[in-house]
């Protein structure tokens, strides 16, 4: 006679499996360990699914990892007022697309973001990062022509948005609650968005210092 699958139980499974992997990290996760946060033996966990790895799949999908890396591309956009003075001033409506998602899939961004290593996203944190280090720069580049950033400020560019990248998977891993994080991510951004006004003026003023 056939088992019958739950879908209490699935449910179960994978909202353990999110939480471990975002706690321990993919390569951290067990088996053992995920089964005893859903409250099963190991030897059920595998009548659902037969390893840490489908599990991982089963968590974190390219529609969630797609959809995060749409919306920080409109994110970037809307924030080239940052480096360009003469641009108009952006909407909230971005800030509040990104948050509503970092609220939907808390979870799912730190790994994403900081726990992903040993997967197919190994890189995804990386990308992150060099796609806000890539758009500032041509932004940069577009507001004001011929101008020349110096790998100093390049490197502080990056650093400063790897920073960021770590920041935001700490802040999501330590806030459930959706008031707090929200109190927590607005605080990040109230830090974040002046120093990369400062730090376009300071590129800026450097590159017509050299000229």
């Amino acid at each position: 006679m056939p088992q019958v699958l739950k879908d209490e139980v699935r449910q179960r499974i994978l909202a353990a499996a999110l939480e471990t992997f975002a706690a321990q990290g993919y390569a951290g996760a067990t088996i053992a360990t995920i089964a005893a946060r859903a409250g099963i033996g190991a030897a059920s966990l595998y009548r659902y699914y037969p390893g840490k790895a489908e599990l991982f799949d089963a968590v974190i999908t390219p529609a969630i990892a797609g959809r995060f890396e749409a919306i920080l591309e409109r994110r970037v956009a809307a924030l080239a007022h940052l480096t360009d003075p003469s641009a108009p001033p952006a909407t909230d409506s971005g800030a509040d697309e990104m948050l509503t998602f970092w609220i939907e899939a808390r979870l799912a961004v730190v790994i994403l973001l900081d726990r992903a290593e040993g997967t197919a996203y190994a890189r995804y944190g990386e990308r992150f990062v060099e796609l806000l280090h890539d758009a500032t720069l041509a932004q940069l580049k577009a507001a004001a022509p011929g101008l020349e950033i110096a790998p100093p400020a390049r490197f502080v560019l990056r650093q400063i948005f790897e920073n960021t990248r770590r920041l935001l998977a700490a802040t999501l891993a330590a806030h459930a609650d959706e008031g707090a994080l929200r109190e927590a991510i607005e605080g990040f951004w109230s830090y974040q968005i002046p120093g990369l006004a400062g730090f376009a003026r300071w590129a800026r003023e450097r590159g017509d210092a050299a000229s």
